[in-house]
């Protein structure tokens, strides 16, 4: 998820504009933990922006009592780029992303963007990169050895068919249900057929709604035991590996 920063809300209109209101609303959707970067720094284009926005996640996960996990962005436009990624991840980051090149004015075929994410493998953190899927082809086969996620299952045939084929021949590549395309029949059921360890509930709030994604996947054609995975299980697996608690027991799914 994205949290808004002061002065900066993505939602149409702001009525979950701060921490409080946001936890209250990802409970009220029974959400129980949170990976979340904080919008700031998603669009940040200067290192002092980056940070700050960053620091912004870090409060939240300290105000949230550990509600939230905080996923920290660089941009290897930026002068200090590793050196941010390093300091985040000394604070206890595990998860880079979700890393938006479009929005923050760089590109994924760069030395510089490949210097970041190879110090991420080597850190062991999670490395989630709104792309393409050719895009993540070629990431994922640089650097087997990490742990990638693709968000947006997408919309259309011509992005939903190399989605799918990409989670299919990449084992380090998961898929997160996040923003659209979870929402057309057959797509979920599709992906967790071929690899239901690598499929994971993602929200895009405060775009989007958890609500609605979590709807979606209770109501799918999926063995309780895939929708458990996906709900939480391969995400709470992944932060666990990384050091991190897992969220608070669930009740069995209806």
């Amino acid at each position: 998820m994205h949290l808004p920063s002061p002065g900066i809300v993505w939602e149409w209109a702001p009525f979950t504009a701060d921490l409080s209101a946001c936890l209250n609303y990802l409970r009220r959707c029974g959400v129980d933990k949170a990976v979340a970067n904080s919008v700031r720094a998603v669009t940040a284009k200067t290192a002092d922006e980056v940070r700050r926005g960053n620091d912004e996640a870090f409060a939240a996960a300290r105000d949230s009592g550990g509600f939230i996990v905080p996923a920290c962005i660089v941009n290897p436009e930026c002068e200090g780029a590793a050196g941010e990624l390093e300091r985040c991840r000394e604070l206890g980051s595990v998860w880079l992303g979700e890393i938006c090149g479009y929005a923050a004015g760089f590109r994924y075929d760069t030395k510089r963007f490949r210097a970041v994410v190879a110090r991420a493998v080597e850190l062991g953190m999670v490395v989630q990169i709104h792309a393409t899927a050719e895009e993540m082809r070629d990431i994922c086969g640089r650097f087997p050895r990490g742990t990638f996620v693709l968000p947006h299952p997408a919309s259309g045939r011509e992005d939903i068919g190399p989605r799918v084929e990409a989670l299919r021949d990449l084992p380090n590549m998961h898929l997160d249900l996040c923003g659209h395309g979870y929402e057309r029949m057959g797509i979920l059921e599709l992906a967790a057929s071929i690899a239901p360890e690598r499929v994971l509930f993602g929200s895009d709030y405060t775009i989007n709604d958890p609500a609605a994604v979590i709807a979606r996947v209770r109501a799918s054609y999926l063995p309780d035991g895939a929708k458990d995975l996906i709900l939480g299980g391969n995400a709470e697996r992944m932060l666990a590996e990384r050091g991190v608690s897992p969220a608070p027991e669930r009740g069995a799914l209806p």
